[in-house]
């Protein structure tokens, strides 16, 4: 992609974020940390919820927790921000620009005295494909994708969910 002004950025990201979370929730998600014993997190789609449970993480060795919101997801953060902001009939603080060297979005949201964010997007066919904390590196980096959940991936989500029923 050529280089855009802010304008263009935020107005391209924000259809991106968009197209990301709808996908998220109407095919189902997977996040994976970069790093080999990193977390996992999964969301299927409400229809096909297990026990009315849809979203899970995963941390090895054996720790399975239930995500109870999907700003917890990156297909889904910054749509919400954009969401939350046009709720309150306010502009988005979420900052956006494309580095074109690296060929991503960069996004940094200030929260005051809980700090900043500040995150580089790789794309995907229109989608969130890659999200790394640009503070952190690629140690922090987790890939996105969307439907195609194998049974093992599922399973993340019913051992969450009965792990916490049973508790």
């Amino acid at each position: 992609m050529p280089a855009m002004t802010v304008q263009e950025a935020e107005d391209q990201f924000k259809t991106i974020a968009r197209a990301s979370c709808e996908a998220a929730l109407e095919q189902g998600t997977l996040e994976k940390s970069a790093e080999p014993d990193g977390f996992t997190l999964v969301m299927v789609p409400k229809a096909d919820a297990y026990k009315d449970f849809s979203a899970a993480y995963f941390q090895p060795d054996d720790t399975y927790e239930l995500i109870w919101e999907i700003d917890a997801f990156s297909a889904c953060g910054a749509s919400i921000t954009y969401d939350l902001a046009e709720e309150a009939g306010q502009e988005s603080d979420l900052e956006v620009l494309f580095n074109a060297e690296l060929q991503q979005f960069e996004t940094f949201q200030d929260f005051g005295e809980f700090g900043e964010s500040r995150l580089g997007y790789q794309t995907f066919e229109g989608k969130i494909s890659s999200v790394t904390d640009l503070a952190s590196g690629d140690s922090a980096k987790r890939t996105v994708s969307y439907g195609n959940l194998t049974e093992a991936e599922i399973n993340i989500l019913t051992t969450a969910v009965d792990r916490f029923l049973a508790d």
